[in-house]
């Protein structure tokens, strides 16, 4: 809920749309490490189940499925049966692409349509599309200054998510919640277009490291318990997520990230959130 209406907001007229699929679902791992942020059947408690079945009620165009607990023999991948179930949506609606987010990305209305025309027009060989992403940063050190008034590059966060993938009946997620792979198991992500790394790519505003200390938290605790950093070599991950809590200006971040200022595109449904010009830190 701390995103869901503006995400529907910003969104809800994205070029071509056909269905959107709202999932709420709950990693065992995090409910179990987190017990106070879901319900017995796997929901969340702050209001968004409610505000996705309304509106499922007043939007044809959206599907919410309240899918609930989710697991995966491997740890790491407990969120693959929930993401499926959006897969398993689009067999019926036959999309030409599929477009993920999360509830805390955002895309601009002209990045929408660049997104689209980029997809339309790759060749069709290309399978899945992986796109910039920009990475706001408000901890609570800086919680007084404005919401776009910097960013972190480099370290974890360069690290490139990909988001969009060429429509074909039967994707699912497997072994890796990340990519969906074929009914004939090749990982769509082996047949990738990196736009990221072009002039011009579409940029995804990620305001994940924008959001509620609780919430960071929660996730940080979710990411520790299913055994990132054990065995994984990931602990660097660990101790970047965690540095949203305990960052101050001029302190240094894991893998030499860094905290400049904000030098993206602010998405429309934040536009009282004006960004000022304070020093780089």
């Amino acid at each position: 809920m701390e995103h869901l209406a503006r995400l529907y907001a910003q969104h809800k007229d994205w070029p071509g749309l056909k269905q959107w699929v709202f999932v709420e679902a709950a990693d065992a791992i995090y409910a179990d490490s987190n017990p106070h942020m879901t319900t017995a059947a796997g929901l969340s408690v702050d209001g968004t189940t409610e505000f996705l079945q309304e509106l499922q009620k007043t939007d044809d165009r959206v599907r919410y499925i309240p899918f609930g607990f989710t697991s995966h023999s491997n740890p790491a991948q407990g969120k693959c049966a929930a993401r499926t179930s959006y897969l398993a949506a689009a067999d019926k609606v036959k999309p030409q692409f599929i477009v993920v987010l999360d509830a805390d990305e955002y895309y601009c209305k002209q990045t929408q349509r660049q997104l689209m025309t980029a997809m339309a027009t790759a060749e069709s060989k290309w399978k899945g599309f992986c796109f910039k992403h920009r990475h706001p940063w408000h901890p609570p050190s800086i919680s007084h200054l404005p919401l776009f008034s910097h960013e972190v590059v480099g370290g974890f966060w360069d690290i490139p998510l990909c988001r969009g993938w060429r429509w074909q009946i039967g994707l699912r997620y497997r072994a890796n919640h990340n990519t969906p792979e074929t009914s004939g198991g090749l990982l769509l992500d082996e047949q990738l277009l990196r736009l990221y790394g072009q002039k011009g790519c579409p940029e995804c505003i990620h305001m994940a490291f924008t959001s509620a200390v609780h919430c960071r938290r929660a996730k940080h605790q979710y990411y520790v318990a299913r055994g990132e950093g054990r065995t994984d070599h990931r602990q660097w991950y660990v101790d970047s997520r965690a540095a949203y809590e305990t960052w101050r200006p001029g302190a240094t971040l894991p893998n030499n990230a860094r905290v400049i200022k904000y030098n993206g595109p602010i998405p429309e449904c934040f536009a009282t959130e004006i960004a000022n010009d304070p020093e780089d830190d």
